[in-house]
């Protein structure tokens, strides 16, 4: 738990880095724009009311990372970008940083607990399997907003950690933007990649992506070959809009497996798996628009459809006897209608979403051991109120009730179940100054258990409950024109958490189990800054602190596997000349239990530092970069539990070279 020398130590060192940033930038701020201190600091937030019309504060922290931030990174993965990021968390395992590597928010670990959506499309899977960030081209970004804590009013089911939303870009009106990029890298890296959009001035809009990346990976037998399409069109007139896109991607990946401790000091590039691959091909398809049938009232409404097909064979799990590989599907459809209106008040501007989401996913393996054939089907209906109360304080107010029906075929029957619960959020945002401003919330979240999980269980259980949750927090922010400063304390409770436990007889012959907790907590402290110093320099760092403890149970009072208690990040942008940046990043992972130690009793992992490196330089329409990753070399895994781990790539590189047209 935080205790009170801690909070003192964390407060006073917020403070003095508020004070610093504040003594820096104020001169830079006064003339650059003397007109920013005296209006209040407004930010478009998409994520806050599943609406691009919201101006005003919400009560909650949210993170925006631009197109521009991630093009000066180098990164070339969407896994490089969040591992910056305050309160974030990764785990791969399979070591390509891409198609499984998991998001833990808050302490909260497993594929399943926090949402990652795309333009709204939700991107979670009804199985184990994580969102599959590789199904996302970083060169399609505009920007990613990251909401830190539960979201259940507003996005329901797996939104208890937090959201994670991409945003694609798409054409402005009278303008067209394009660009061919190539790269190469360490373990034989080619990725190619293409990029046109246009907008008319009738309203018409379209935009065509495409990607091709193959590439060794760092283990043995751990080659992906990556194909990436996608392809929209918009009109947009003078009442609403109207869109289709559509992407295919085709994955083919094959899997090192783990190694144990002692097989990685003499190899780490070792696999016990030669034969083990998982290949998938998935097509996206989303129609949607909006109108505006009154001065003050819109309806949008979206319907997604995502259809994946894959086969994996994993030969060493079952000691070579797996006769044939494993086929499955993955089937999710959803449609999302709501009313957003937004009224004039004498304290500012007020907006009410009311809306409607509806979520249909099949899953179907089969697996020889376990086949599965599943179908879960959501029906929510939420409203959320965003209200000036007075000119500088503003209250969210909002609800959620949702049902679900759960059908699953059994060894000799089909089992059925149904349920239903609601989730509510109120939070207040006080601007105390021009650019201070105050927050407070109590949000509840919660999320169903999936096929793969209620196919695994203990013999006296047939379907799981649902996990849900409370979380308290509260937060300040101070921001100008060329700095910001946001730091948040919080506090959740977790009823009936869904979680692994390895000890528990389950309805099939071995031991392990998915089980219901009685409580469990989180709690922390999280510190973002970023702050212009001069013209040529930018700094960023964040701080967090995560207190995962078990509350109860066989393993009451012991901390949570592969969750850091201490996290951090630093980086430092020099830009010498306007079309050169050189960036140095640091990500600190502080010591923790090694994964599947639920009883803490096996020795707990080194804390961690890794530094990279990119340079970008732009000349005319030419653009050209370099990034180098862990430069000091550290040897560690991204996923070490107590049977294996994954070992991460050493230090590589990658240089790439994009025209721009």
């Amino acid at each position: 738990m935080l205790s009170k020398t801690t909070l003192f130590t964390l407060t006073h060192l917020s403070a003095a880095i508020v004070a610093v940033s504040s003594a820096q930038v104020f001169a830079a701020d006064k003339k650059a724009d003397d007109q920013t201190s005296t209006k209040k600091l407004e930010t478009v937030y998409v994520s806050a009311t599943r609406s691009e019309t919201a101006q005003m504060p919400v009560a909650t922290q949210i993170k925006i990372i631009t197109d521009e931030e991630i093009r000066i990174s180098g990164a070339k993965l969407l896994s490089e970008v969040l591992r910056t990021q305050a309160g974030i968390q990764l785990t791969d395992s399979d070591g390509s940083g891409a198609r499984n590597v998991t998001v833990s928010m808050r302490g909260l670990s497993g594929a399943n607990n926090v949402l990652v959506l795309v333009d709204g499309r939700k991107l979670n899977n009804p199985s184990l399997a994580a969102p599959a960030l590789n199904t996302v081209a970083l060169k399609d970004v505009e920007r990613i907003e990251i909401v830190q804590g539960s979201a259940g009013v507003l996005y329901g089911d797996q939104a208890v950690g937090g959201v994670i939303n991409i945003i694609t870009k798409r054409a402005a009106a009278g303008e067209t933007d394009g660009a061919l990029s190539a790269a190469t890298g360490s373990d034989n890296l080619e990725d190619y990649s293409a990029r046109v959009s246009q907008g008319f001035e009738n309203g018409f809009s379209y935009n065509l992506t495409a990607q091709k990346r193959n590439v060794d990976n760092y283990r043995d037998n751990n080659q992906s070959a990556y194909e990436n399409v996608m392809a929209s069109v918009r009109y947009d007139a003078k009442y609403g809009f109207i869109f289709i896109d559509g992407q295919q991607v085709k994955d083919e990946l094959r899997l090192p497996g783990t190694i144990s401790d002692m097989q990685a000091a003499v190899d780490r590039r070792h696999t016990d798996s030669p034969n083990d691959y998982s290949n998938q091909d998935t097509d996206n398809w989303r129609v949607g628009g909006g109108v505006d049938f009154s001065e003050h009232w819109q309806l949008q409404a979206e319907y997604s459809d995502r259809n994946e097909e894959g086969v994996h064979f994993y030969d060493d799990y079952w000691g070579g006897n797996t006769p044939d590989p494993t086929e499955y599907s993955v089937r999710v459809k959803s449609f999302t209608p709501r009313l957003i209106g937004e009224y004039a008040t004498a304290n500012g501007t007020a907006i009410a979403t009311l809306g409607y989401d509806h979520l249909d996913s099949e899953y179907e393996s089969n697996n020889l051991w376990a086949p599965v054939n599943s179908r879960q089907q959501q029906h929510s209906y939420y409203a959320q109120l965003v209200y000036p109360l007075l000119p500088k304080l503003t209250a969210t107010l909002g609800a959620r009730q949702s049902e679900v029906q759960d059908e699953n075929q059994g060894a000799v029957e089909v089992l059925k179940q149904e349920d239903d619960l609601t989730a509510s959020e109120f939070g207040l945002s006080y601007q105390l100054t021009d650019a201070w401003r105050a927050f407070g919330r109590f949000s509840e979240s919660f999320r169903f258990a999936n096929a793969d999980e209620n196919g695994l269980v203990a013999k006296d259980v047939v379907f799981l409950q649902p996990q849900t949750g409370e979380s308290f927090e509260i937060g300040t922010q101070w921001q100008s024109a060329a700095a910001s400063v946001s730091y948040s304390l919080y506090s959740m409770t977790l009823n009936d958490e869904i979680v692994y436990d390895s000890t528990v007889a389950n309805n099939k012959f071995y031991n392990g189990a998915n089980i219901n907790l009685p409580d469990s907590e989180r709690k922390g402290f999280m510190l973002d800054v970023n702050s212009a110093i001069s013209k040529e320099l930018f700094l960023r760092f964040n701080y967090t602190f995560t207190d995962a403890e078990v509350v109860d149970g066989l393993f009451d009072g012991k901390e949570v596997p592969f969750v850091a208690e201490h996290t951090g990040s630093a980086a430092v942008v020099f830009t010498p000349i306007d079309s050169l940046n050189l960036t140095v990043e640091s990500i600190y992972t502080g010591s923790r239990y090694r994964a599947n130690d639920e009883a803490n009793s096996a020795p707990r992992l080194d804390a961690l530092v890794v530094f990279n490196t990119a340079i970008n330089y732009q000349y005319d329409q030419w653009e050209f970069g370099a990034r180098i990753n862990n430069i000091t070399n550290e040897l560690y895994a991204g996923l070490h539990s107590v049977w294996g781990q994954y070992p991460q790539p050493e230090r590589n590189y990658e240089a790439s070279i994009s025209y721009r047209f």
